[in-house]
């Protein structure tokens, strides 16, 4: 079973450096995949293209590595790795419930290339390169460190804008399959997403619970065909909505414990 908890004690410093590693490493190999499609020979989907894209994607894995804080590092690294608070299971398969639900009900429509097996191996590419691997990043160091300076619905909306530029060279590759989506559309979906894994982050302090769901959300994307309707919406809703909730709870249950703790103090 996952270890207990892991504290995070970082300042604005830890951000800071975060971002600039995270940027760096993606936007050269984003931005050098684009130039390498656009100038010369190669297409997206072809091996060195492919290489340096997926380089790009571990940006914010990388910069993590870079901003754990604690000594000895190894220690360290393997709390922030396989860190885990008590009960966060549930609020996970809550959240997986909710946006599966409403995938699902919103399309009825399955993408018939999506076999059994090809489900699987794009589940385990979703959670480990193709996006999971980002949360080492975003909910390991960013969100914590955010959230320990403005309320969570701020700091989730400020990783989800973020993340949303971030993702910006990937409309400048041609062939990319973002580029099927306007970028507005992804950037709202995307802030909606950092809200519903800050939650998830906040209720469990487990990183691989969040890869986990952040590789269901676009193996879900990829097996159902996306329809725009009021079944999404409100499906969009009621999750953000069950994340807003869990956040007030939390907010007075801190509040009760301050007060008790008030309570207990006396003076002569």
């Amino acid at each position: 079973m996952f270890l207990l908890c892991y504290n995070v004690s970082m300042d604005i410093r830890t951000v800071v450096k975060y971002l600039i590693i995270t940027f760096s490493v993606t936007y050269v190999c984003w931005w050098g995949v684009a130039a390498l499609v656009a100038y010369t020979h190669f297409v997206y989907g072809d091996v060195l293209p492919t290489i340096i894209y997926i380089v790009g994607n571990f940006g914010p894995a990388i910069a993590a590595l870079f901003c754990i804080d604690g000594r000895p590092y190894l220690r360290s690294l393997k709390k922030f790795l396989f860190s885990y608070k008590k009960y966060g299971i549930w609020i996970f398969l809550l959240f997986v419930a909710l946006i599966t639900l409403t995938v699902g009900l919103s399309s009825m429509e399955w993408n018939p290339q999506m076999t059994a097996l090809n489900l699987f191996v794009t589940l385990l590419s979703s959670t480990f390169i193709y996006g999971g691997e980002e949360e080492l990043g975003w909910r390991g160091i960013l969100q914590p460190t955010l959230s320990k300076k403005i309320a969570f619905p701020l700091a989730s909306l400020s990783c989800g804008i973020i993340w949303a530029l971030w993702h910006l060279p990937l409309w400048f590759i041609e062939g990319h399959p973002n580029q099927s989506m306007p970028f507005w559309v992804q950037a709202t979906l995307g802030i909606l997403l950092c809200f519903w894994l800050g939650m998830i982050y906040e209720r469990s302090r487990c990183l691989p619970l969040c890869m986990l769901f952040h590789g269901l959300t676009n193996v879900l994307l990829s097996s159902f065909v996306l329809k725009l309707n009021w079944i999404l919406i409100s499906g969009i809703v009621l999750t953000t909505a069950a994340a807003i909730i869990l956040w007030l709870l939390d907010l007075r249950h801190l509040k009760n414990t301050e007060n008790k703790s008030d309570g207990n103090d006396c003076s002569l």
